[in-house]
């Protein structure tokens, strides 16, 4: 069973993993899994907001198919369809038309116990590894009894760990001081103004922190990168290192968190993002001129 403190680095993202458009077979999956298992990657995240449930069972169907032990974080509370497995693309459907009607989060304890007690039956497990709010602000918290749900989840044995995924300061400070908090999921990427007050707060406390929209300043710096990539690569450490690997070890070599999730449902893809751990250490002594050279 894996612990808060045996997560690694990089973790896997399953948010277009089961979507319309970019849905993986499970086939397809397992050899994910089996890849990332190989690296030593045990983190997967992902919510019954993705693909409408649709992600958390190609996860329960591609863990069992290769018997790798992986700690899998879910959240709850963004407006969702779910219907039986085998209407579930329908699920997507509705979510897409509560959506545009102004369907509004749910963080209130009832609302929580269902959506993990599902979560779990469609990961086939008793006990999630860890359950999160999904994407609070501070007012979707105001008149709902979260922490009170997060605190009967655990102590009913629905999930081993509680937290939450938000880029919103006072939700985590209010989640820490409850108690019910033991992982954060925050934005995180290179290049950020200032130190980040989650990660302060989360360092604080020992709260472990796990990034995502690692890869969000990709678009923006393409051709800065492009431009200076023959300089980057005759840094000691850095030859052939591309964009997508300089963000991901970038982040873990700030220490900007403890480990940071990336998506793809290309396995070279997946290959190229975990070979970014190789960089990360030769990248902690040449941050201040890719800096300098990034800017």
């Amino acid at each position: 069973m894996i612990t808060l403190d045996q997560l690694s680095p990089l973790g896997i993202g399953t948010s277009r993993a089961a979507s319309l458009g970019s849905r993986l077979a499970t086939h397809e999956f397992v050899e994910f899994l089996r890849v990332a298992a190989e690296q030593g990657i045990n983190l997967i995240d992902t919510a019954d907001f993705y693909g409408s449930g649709d992600a958390e069972r190609l996860i329960s169907q591609s863990i069992k198919a290769t018997e790798l032990p992986f700690f899998v974080v879910t959240k709850a509370g963004l407006p969702r369809v779910h219907t039986p497995g085998w209407l579930s693309p329908l699920n997507q459907i509705g979510k897409k038309i509560i959506q545009r009607v102004g369907a509004r989060k749910n963080y209130t304890s009832a609302y929580l116990i269902d959506s993990v007690r599902q979560s779990n039956k469609r990961l086939r497990v008793e006990a999630v590894d860890a359950l999160l709010l999904h994407e609070p602000d501070w007012a979707d918290l105001a008149d709902a009894d979260s922490w009170d749900g997060l605190a009967q989840i655990r102590q009913r044995g629905l999930a081993r760990y509680t937290g939450v995924s938000t880029n919103d300061y006072r939700v985590v400070e209010e989640g820490i001081q409850s108690g019910q908090v033991q992982l954060v999921q925050t934005s995180t990427c290179w290049q950020e103004d200032g130190a980040s007050p989650i990660l302060a707060l989360c360092r604080a406390h020992q709260i472990p922190v796990i990034a995502n929209q690692t890869l969000r300043p990709y678009q923006s710096l393409k051709d800065t990168f492009s431009r200076n990539a023959d300089v980057i690569r005759q840094l000691d450490g850095l030859s052939n290192i591309s964009l997508p690997q300089f963000l991901i070890a970038a982040v873990l070599a700030e220490r900007k968190a403890d480990s940071t999730l990336f998506g793809t449902s290309n396995l070279g893809h997946l290959r190229h993002n975990i070979d970014a751990l190789r960089y990360v250490e030769p990248l902690r002594p040449h941050l201040s001129r890719l800096n300098q050279l990034l800017s």
